[in-house]
């Protein structure tokens, strides 16, 4: 054996050392370093949805405790007719002409068992309210602000507001839908949340859509035809507002804390002295002056 091979031997001796050394390297070391990198990248990932799983299950517990507080009763019938009374009042407080309140039969509500996937399991009853009514514009502004403050589980699922064209009156009908709770906290009585956001807007921030009425667009022109013609006293010693409309040349004679009927406006007499009136229009307030118009003294334009 010359020295050559010798040498060619020897490289080929220390290449395939090098090979076997990298096999076990990558076999020993590499391989299971990779793999428990793996592992650890795993475990720390399930660790991660773990702890966002617990912190969502915590909100929802804290969500649904919150739902059957504020829920109607969970006697389904009781909730029926205590949610009932509770619209029949409101719309009497915000003196809502021809109201009617109608309430359709509880709804089972019901959710697929976690435990058995083939049961299921009732949760409560959904129940829905019809009410229909006519009122002004600012009128069914106050109602839908203080129905949108209390914390009951209801929510509107349609509204419509139909304008009649008289004394500034809008036909209303919503359907309402109200969830009463197997796992509420009251048997009849209705629950007494109510809202508190820091975002809320506050009932003066709706005055500007009450203000533009968008109801009455193409009805301003009217309001010029209504004049203030004079200011009389009865017997009783009280005052009284008489405006005539020109193209009919009707008279309406208004005292203090009455409405003045004007196609799609919501026109209240609120003060009455003897050379001047203090008139609301759609909540704004104006003093109106013998001779003058309501269109005169309230600068309104007819949309175009």
């Amino acid at each position: 054996m010359n020295r050559r091979t010798k040498w060619l031997i020897l490289g080929a001796a220390v290449v395939f050392g090098l090979y076997f050394a990298d096999s076990l390297y990558r076999s020993q070391i590499e391989q299971p370093t990779a793999q428990l990198n793996a592992e650890l990248d795993r475990l720390t990932k399930e660790l991660a949805d773990s702890r966002d799983a617990q912190h969502q299950a915590k909100k929802s517990s804290q969500r649904l405790v919150s739902y059957h507080q504020r829920a109607l009763p969970y006697d389904p019938q009781l909730a029926r007719s205590a949610y009932q009374d509770w619209l029949l009042k409101l719309v009497e407080k915000h003196s809502v002409k021809s109201s009617a309140v109608d309430a359709s039969q509880p709804k089972e509500i019901d959710i697929r068992s976690r435990v058995n996937r083939k049961k299921r399991i009732s949760v409560g009853h959904s129940l829905m309210y019809t009410l229909r009514g006519q009122a002004s514009l600012a009128q069914w502004t106050d109602l839908l602000y203080e129905f949108s403050q209390v914390g009951h589980l209801h929510k509107i699922r349609s509204l419509s507001l139909n304008p009649l064209g008289n004394e500034g009156q809008l036909d209303a009908s919503m359907t309402i839908e109200v969830l009463s709770l197997a796992g509420a906290t009251r048997k009849e009585q209705l629950s007494d949340w109510a809202v508190v956001a820091s975002d809320q807007l506050t009932r003066q921030d709706y005055d500007n859509f009450v203000r533009r009425n968008l109801f009455a667009r193409g009805f301003a022109k009217a309001l010029y035809d209504v004049q203030l013609k004079a200011i009389t006293y009865d017997r009783l010693g009280q005052a009284e507002a008489w405006f005539q409309v020109a193209v009919s040349g009707e008279t309406q004679v208004v005292k203090g804390q009455q409405k003045l009927g004007v196609a799609l406006h919501d026109i209240s007499v609120e003060e009455i002295l003897p050379d001047r009136v203090l008139i609301h229009v759609n909540r704004d307030p104006y003093w109106i002056s013998l001779g003058q118009s309501i269109g005169e003294v309230c600068n309104i334009k007819e949309a175009s």
